[in-house]
């Protein structure tokens, strides 16, 4: 019979709690200001639009959370175990990527509060957004399957869709006029259709190849994963290798639509010209950054049963990227796609290294 441990929810309930706090201070922020502007009810007073009126509020709340909770983490050292049935898996290593992801989400929202007391043009939608991707995003590195890393990656893209919607864009009032199809207009158009069909498409690439590993192996589990098509590779279960280098190729597709890497990468100039520079940072140096660290650990750790095929793909990839980069590096013509067109080339450059590291 399947039972639930007491502390089955003890290392999530931290967390729980404060997504429970942000989404109650969320929701009821936008009641009070939806009464308040059509004067439903006149006993609203301004403390409970406090949140609208400084969204820096929030984020220095959720800076003091992180701080607690990273002193709670501290509990764990020397703990190792799964739970959740096998979805989630503790040690010291996963445990120290877990803290670092959350003392770097700390320190970039101290950035973001200091940046909207210069310039206060966010609400507290897109604030609401950006603890929600920095709450989500560290839990992938405790995921013990495919299936949950993909669960809560999605968790992460939708975070991701909505801070784009959310982002304020400036319109200058002498160039937009009347015209709804401005150059402004037009960015911020952009940024939504290509973020939503790169993170579709990526997303059904990971999933066809979760349902091809589980008709295979009959888990998605990292540890039992590894042991079935190391022990294929002796017994030769499976005669064929095209099956191990179609799902291998699925896989990377996948990952690279998602991150946005070369060849596969006009997509992400196209968002980068249409962000705000705050959201360019974010995008850049957590979202991007935190999960290319992920995909290097799957490439090196997780899925290392399948690097004779990974490495391969990897390369050609690669030089196909490093070719085609070349022939458009010299077109560039505004600063947000000279961020894009460096942030590309530097994870080209993290692929070499991984494949170097496998060789």
């Amino acid at each position: 019979m399947l039972g639930l441990l007491v502390s089955d929810y003890l290392f999530f309930l931290p967390l729980l709690l404060n997504l429970f706090n942000y989404w109650f201070l969320f929701f009821r922020n936008n009641i009070s200001l939806i009464n308040k502007k059509n004067s439903w009810d006149n006993s609203i007073s301004i403390k409970n639009i406090i949140v609208k009126q400084n969204p820096s509020f929030i984020i220095r709340i959720n800076i003091l959370f992180n701080l607690m909770f990273i002193l709670y983490l501290c509990l764990y050292h020397g703990y190792s175990s799964t739970f959740w049935w096998s979805h989630f898996k503790i040690n010291n290593y996963l445990l120290y990527l877990f803290l670092i992801v959350h003392i770097f989400s700390t320190y970039f929202l101290y950035l973001t509060d200091k940046h909207i007391k210069i310039s206060n043009n966010y609400s507290i939608d897109y604030v609401f957004s950006l603890i929600n991707i920095t709450l989500f995003i560290p839990v992938i590195f405790l995921a013990n399957t495919m299936f949950t890393f993909f669960f809560v990656i999605e968790l992460v893209s939708c975070s991701i869709f909505y801070k784009f919607v959310v982002s304020k864009i400036s319109f200058d009032s002498k160039n937009f006029k009347n015209n709804f199809f401005s150059i402004y207009s037009k960015n911020y158009l952009n940024v939504l259709f290509y973020q939503y069909w790169s993170s579709f498409f990526s997303s059904v690439l990971i999933v066809f190849s979760i349902y091809f590993i589980y008709a295979i192996c009959g888990t998605t589990e990292w540890t039992v994963l590894n042991f079935i098509i190391s022990t294929n590779f002796q017994l030769n279960y499976i005669n064929s290798n095209i099956y191990f280098l179609f799902l291998s190729l699925t896989i990377i597709i996948g990952f690279i639509i998602k991150l946005g890497i070369a060849p596969i990468q006009l997509y992400k100039i196209e968002l980068y010209k249409g962000l705000p520079f705050l959201s360019i940072f974010f995008y850049t140096a957590f979202y991007f950054l935190v999960f290319f660290l992920y995909f290097s650990i799957t490439i090196l750790y997780y899925l290392s049963s399948l690097q004779l095929y990974l490495w391969i793909i990897l390369l050609v990839i690669s030089l196909i990227g490093v070719v085609y980069i070349l022939s458009m590096l010299f077109d560039i013509n505004l600063f947000k796609a000279f961020l894009a067109y460096s942030t590309i080339i530097n994870s080209i450059a993290f692929i070499l290294i991984i494949i170097a590291i496998i060789l």
